[in-house]
């Protein structure tokens, strides 16, 4: 009876044990519908905000700084992830957004380079560094760059390029 041996696997297969509720699992809903419900779905935040930079600053000085408190993130170019905010007259504005690849440099970024001297032994360079704050992003009618609430079409991205990326800096971590 081969049969039986089968059987008994599926049985196997569809018993779900909830083991972090104190609801008992016989209630007809899978552990992934009771997640899905009632958890909305966080994404991790691994950028800092920095206002107070120099001028004259370049994008080098800011990786060198920033890159002590953890691996820089990278563009499909393979460049840091690293945006410089300009004034409208196109000229740097002194504010720059630098996203790491991991969630605890952010932390470690903000304990060690807040209120620190950008260009150490400089004191008029000294910059603030704060936990970047996406949640204007997320109201809808702002009337943002896209105007009137309207959504711009979501980019395309090379599923295969991505994973590669985050590979080549996931062994860049390990050999830190």
């Amino acid at each position: 009876m081969p049969a039986a041996p089968v059987l008994k696997r599926e049985n196997k297969k569809r018993k779900v044990v909830d083991y972090t509720s104190a609801t008992p699992s016989g209630e007809g809903t899978s552990t992934k519908l009771r997640k899905t419900e009632n958890v909305e779905r966080k994404s991790k935040n691994t950028a800092v905000y920095v206002t107070g930079l120099p001028p004259d600053t370049e994008q080098e000085e800011i990786v060198e700084r920033f890159s002590k408190c953890g691996v820089i993130e990278e563009d499909e170019g393979g460049d840091p992830k690293i945006k410089l905010y300009a004034k409208e007259d196109g000229s740097f504005s002194g504010d720059a957004l630098v996203v790491f690849f991991k969630e605890d440099s952010v932390t470690l970024a903000v304990n060690l380079l807040d209120e620190a001297e950008f260009r150490l032994g400089r004191p008029h360079t000294v910059m603030s560094v704060s936990k970047a704050d996406f949640a204007h992003k997320n109201h809808s009618g702002g009337g943002g760059a896209a105007g009137g609430g309207e959504h711009q079409p979501r980019k395309t991205v090379d599923k295969k390029k991505i994973t590669k990326r985050i590979g080549k800096m996931q062994k860049f971590v390990l050999f830190l």
